[in-house]
Formats: C-alpha cells, structure tokens, sequence
C-alpha cells in the first residue's frame, strides 16, 4: 500500500464500529439487525438507502450475479444488494476495522452467505481477471488519486459485458472546496476531478456509456434531510466520522448549493 493508500486507511479507521452500532440500534429499539434498519449507520453517502436502491435498479441488478463493491465501507450496500435484490457480493475496502465490523454486522442480518469482505487495495484488486458480474462505487473515488488506474483495474476483473455502476461526487466549478470534508480533513487526501475528465478516464480504460445522470439536484434535499437525522440520531455516521460529522456535512452542502461539488449516477459496461 502506498503513502495515500495508508492515510486514507488511517482516516477511517477506528475500533469495534461494530459492536458500537449493536449497541446504538439496541438503544433504538433494534434487537434483529437487518440491512435496513441499521443503514443510517452503515450507508456512507449521500441519500443512504435510498441512493443504494436507486443504484442498483439503474444497474439492473437481478438475483444471482456476482457484485464486486468497491470501497464498500462497513458494508451496508453490499448488505442491500443480498437481501433486496439477490446478489452474491465481495466488499473490497482498504481499512482493517471496516473488514472486521462488516463480517460481524452481515452474519447478525444472516446474510453470510451472500456477502464476503476482503481487505485489499482498489488499484491492485486481488481477484483474477473476468471474475465478476459487475461492480461499483458509491462515494469512494474522491480518495483515489489514480483514477485510470482504478478504472482498468474495475475493467479487468469484470466479465465481458460486465456493468460498472457508480454514484460518486466530482468536481463542478469554482474554487475549490473548503475542508474538513466527510471523506477528507484537508486537501491532501481529496482527488477530486469533472465529469469531462472521469468520462475520459472511463472510456480509456475500456469502458462503453450506458446511462450518465447528473443527479445533484435530485440528492441535494436527500442531503439536507441526512444531516438533519445524522444529528438527532445515535445510530449515525457519527459512529465512524465523529462529533466532526456536522461541520463536515456543512462544508458538502455549502459546496453542493455553489456548484463547486456535483453528483454522479452512471452506468457503463465491458464490451
């Protein structure tokens, strides 16, 4: 893993996220974990549940292919693609603890069979070539400074006519945006780049456009209601970003309203 790869590890990271979740559903009400019910907590992007299911409907998902999430987090979505649509998912992720607290919360919603997590690194994913159905990201690439890296990558571990769907954040327009952000307390672990260039680096790397939404409108009041709940609730992101996590979603909206942050849904596929 390298210097960002490290650091990036390093801003997730936390203990027993898990067990801390467990116990903030059971402070709720919760006593049967399920992908639902815990999904405030576990869905690390913009609109939760909701953007997940969306995503995976504009992809198609149907019962039985093989998804690869790409920085799946604690592994909500993945959780969402197994219950809700039937797929056989592999979370991929950088942090140690994301790994661990996502293969306890999946065997508590009984989706263990369904769901596999693996640490390893996006730009040298350890899983041989035209392994998987399709894949995707959600908020994950503002991380990645090695964009054509990471799309070849994708490319390659797909099967041929693979889908790759993603829903990520991209630079719009203006100056740049004023950190701390959820994904970055300063510039030195934010990558962020336009649609012009992520389309480029997409059709480089091999991969046809099937669908492109410019869905910032569509998710900016989802992003207002979030932070909204995300404060009034101990079962939040706040359990992995912290008391930080208000004035973080702050600086997102405030950048989202000026333009200088839009939101992406896609679809492409391998040829």
């Amino acid at each position: 893993m390298d210097d960002t790869g490290t650091a990036v590890a390093q801003h997730y990271s936390g203990e027993r996220y898990a067990e801390r979740i467990i116990d903030a559903a059971r402070s709720a009400g919760i006593d049967t974990l399920t992908a639902t019910n815990i999904a405030p907590a576990d869905e690390f992007h913009t609109g939760g549940l909701r953007s997940t299911r969306e995503l995976a409907e504009l992809a198609g998902f149907r019962p039985g292919i093989s998804v690869l999430d790409i920085g799946c987090g604690l592994g909500g979505p993945s959780r969402v693609l197994a219950a809700e649509f039937g797929c056989h998912v592999t979370g991929l992720d950088l942090t140690p603890e994301f790994i661990r607290s996502g293969q306890i919360l999946t065997e508590k919603c009984g989706l263990g069979s369904r769901v596999t997590f693996v640490e390893g690194n996006a730009l040298d994913m350890p899983f041989p070539d035209a392994h998987f159905d399709a894949a995707w990201t959600q908020h994950v690439v503002m991380n990645i400074r090695d964009r054509a890296t990471l799309y070849s990558e994708t490319f390659r571990v797909l099967k041929p006519g693979g889908a790759f769907a993603f829903f990520d954040i991209l630079k719009g327009t203006g100056p740049e945006v004023d950190y701390p952000m959820p994904w970055a307390d300063d510039a030195s672990l934010s990558f962020l780049f336009t649609e012009a260039e992520t389309r480029q680096f997409l059709k480089d790397a091999g991969f046809e456009e099937v669908a492109w939404v410019d869905a910032t409108e569509h998710y900016l009041p989802m992003m207002l209601h979030q932070a909204t709940g995300q404060a009034a609730s101990e079962l939040s992101l706040r359990i992995v970003l912290g008391d930080g996590l208000g004035p973080k979603l702050a600086n997102t909206v405030a950048a989202v309203r000026a333009g200088r942050l839009v939101f992406a849904r896609a679809l492409y596929r391998k040829p």
